[in-house]
């Protein structure tokens, strides 16, 4: 073949009309941002409770990169961020909300065209917002004291942990009794019980504090009962802490509309490798009389292990040296409930009350029911040497074990109680009672609400002298 001079000229034209395109195109985006390039790889989202942050592999001589997201898998609707960097934080997200992210290479440090395909989509949800540590409590403005005395109802109660449940016993489930513990802390009447006045104030035991059990966020044990308690709108009850950190499941509940909360806590009565054994201890200023006082709650080790008695006494010894620390006190009256595992009486070989009842009422608090110079001895203890001026099923174990018949003395011999609220000397005790719910043979009526039977009394609370 021949190539005339006029072809070899419309050829070489045409050569460089290409060139010449070429050139105007490195001009306008550079010879890097002109390539595709391959899609990044190792997407990682870790996310958070409104944002995600979002890494990959750096692609060699990447101008940049585009991330998109959206709630769908087609990315319908998605936003778009671009990132110069191999890594980018996306913010002002939904909480626990399910979001698909993908990630290209793009021109222009991420601002420019797409340059390549798009990554695999990955897929995370954003984290729940955090539970709450600290509920409504109430109007927080102190009270001025009115020099009139007033009574609080106390009680205490270890209302068996939601973890113990099991499908062979169905009548102990937490679900199946939780609205009568909550009917007894509200005062309901019962065969044995006249109805009375809810509590102030409430010792907790027990009182689980996963979440796992419930389908409701952020609800454990210890706030469902409190739901309960608050369910008609008559009362406004709250637990000094919600943080499921503090004091396990040893917690205080209380009527905000009563009292005050001022300041609260928790001391470990045991080693560091425990977490067991809390004071859960709470100030409350009385939003009738202005009276102030320290309340607390505990729960010491049962009789699990050959050395329980040993490790209880040591709890105990614990218990009455943070009592006496005037720091956490403040030489406020003090009211304590609690489960002890230590009957009073009629023991045997479990005998830390014994030794630790003298000395709680030398230390300036005693037995709401013996009061503060009882005579305490492995022997039966006799009603007439009870504290209060009325008592109720005080001839009656506080620890029922669930069991339909009822471990009950002579009715008048005190019971091998383990469950004791404690006051300071001083304060006048009006009446002290143990709920039950039983027949004239001492057998259950009903459900069971508990392992351990409801003790509440009335204390009266002096004039407030500030």
């Amino acid at each position: 073949m021949v190539t005339t001079p006029s072809l070899r000229l419309r050829s070489a034209a045409a050569v460089g009309v290409v060139l010449a395109i070429a050139c105007v195109l490195l001009v306008a985006v550079g010879p890097v941002e002109a390539a595709r390039r391959p899609a990044p790889t190792r997407l990682r989202v870790t996310p958070h409770t409104t944002s995600l942050s979002v890494r990959w592999h750096a692609v060699r001589h990447a101008p940049g990169y585009r991330v998109r997201w959206s709630t769908r898998r087609s990315m319908a609707g998605s936003h778009r961020v671009a990132a110069p960097r191999h890594r980018v934080r996306i913010d002002n997200l939904t909480p626990y909300t399910r979001y698909y992210v993908e990630v290209a290479v793009a021109a222009r440090k991420g601002r420019g065209r797409v340059l390549g395909h798009w990554s695999r989509v990955v897929r995370r949800r954003t984290l729940p917002p955090p539970c709450p540590t600290e509920g409504n409590l109430g109007d927080p403005t102190p009270v001025a004291a009115t020099r009139t005395a007033t009574d609080l109802h106390v009680a205490t109660f270890n209302i068996r942990t939601i973890n113990l449940d099991s499908g062979a016993r169905p009548e102990q489930q937490w679900r199946n009794r939780a609205d009568r513990v909550a009917s007894f802390l509200l005062g309901a009447a019962t065969n044995n019980n006249a109805a009375s006045a809810a509590p102030d104030v409430i010792a907790l035991q027990e009182a689980n504090q996963s979440y796992g059990e419930f389908a409701t966020r952020c609800t454990n044990q210890m706030i469902d009962l409190r739901n309960r308690l608050d369910a008609d709108g008559t009362h406004h009850y709250e637990a000094t802490s919600l943080n499921t950190a503090a004091s396990v499941g040893t917690r205080i509940l209380f009527d905000t509309a009563r009292l005050r909360l001022e300041s609260s806590g928790s001391v470990l009565l045991a080693p560091a490798s425990t977490t067991h054994p809390h004071l859960a201890w709470a100030v409350f200023q009385d939003r009738v009389g202005g009276q102030r006082f320290f309340f607390g709650s505990v729960h010491l080790v049962p009789n699990e292990a050959a050395d329980s008695n040993a490790v209880r006494d040591a709890e105990w010894d614990r218990l009455l040296a943070v009592l006496a620390d005037p720091g956490l006190t403040q030489g406020l009256p003090v009211v304590l409930g609690g489960d002890f595992n230590s009957p009073r009486s009629g023991a045997g070989a479990n005998t830390a009350a014994f030794t630790h009842l003298p000395q709680m009422a030398a230390a300036g608090f005693g037995d709401t029911l013996l009061g503060s110079n009882p005579k305490y001895a492995d022997r039966p203890l006799a009603v007439t040497e009870t504290r209060p001026v009325e008592t109720r099923n005080a001839h009656c174990m506080s620890h029922n074990g669930f069991l339909v018949a009822q471990r009950c003395e002579d009715p008048d011999l005190v019971g091998q109680d383990i469950d004791y609220l404690f006051a300071t000397n001083k304060l006048v005790v009006k009446d002290w009672e143990q709920v039950l719910d039983i027949d004239a043979a001492n057998n259950w009526m009903g459900t069971i609400p508990s392992d351990h039977n409801l003790v509440r009394a009335t204390i009266t609370l002096p004039p407030a002298t500030g």
